[in-house]
């Protein structure tokens, strides 16, 4: 239900941003250029040229700004829409949570990787485990051309 709440009927693109604490362990990305550059080679790629709706998944709800400033026309969609993790997860804070606030965090969490998992194109970064938890999930249907990596590689040799 929260899913389908953002309107999301027909093949969207998903954009996966991760940000908060994860700077501490490796360099992030501090802009959606990259996100966005994905996006139009996908348009053309796999969508034949139409723009589709974009769900975004992240951390740090400052992002939809961003996205929505980047390129005004296009309909960018978010849990975040919703909730107010405007400063990005961070780990450690979460022992300072109420129930309220946990039960909230992981509502929106799971909406998002259910989204991102039924998404017909995935956009993200390979320096978190949700991105290898959702190509995991996504349906046996999925190619891996519709999953793709906007930030270096972590490992030599491989595709991501």
């Amino acid at each position: 239900h929260r899913v389908s709440s953002h309107g999301l009927e027909d093949d969207y693109i998903a954009l996966s941003v991760r940000r908060g604490d994860k700077e501490t362990e490796t360099t992030i990305l501090h802009t959606v250029r990259p996100y966005i550059k994905a996006a139009e080679r996908a348009i053309e790629s796999h969508f034949g040229g139409v723009r589709p709706s974009f769900f975004v998944a992240t951390d740090d709800c400052a992002v939809m700004e961003e996205f929505r400033k980047a390129r005004p026309k296009w309909n960018f969609v978010s849990e975040c829409d919703n909730a107010s993790e405007e400063n990005g997860f961070v780990f450690k804070e979460m022992k300072l949570w109420n129930d309220e606030q946990t039960d909230a965090h992981f509502g929106k969490f799971i909406a998002e990787m259910i989204a991102m998992a039924t998404a017909k194109y995935w956009i993200g970064v390979a320096s978190t485990n949700v991105s290898y938890w959702i190509y995991f999930m996504r349906s046996l249907d999925a190619q891996d051309d519709t999953f793709v990596w906007v930030d270096p590689p972590r490992i030599p040799g491989l595709p991501w």
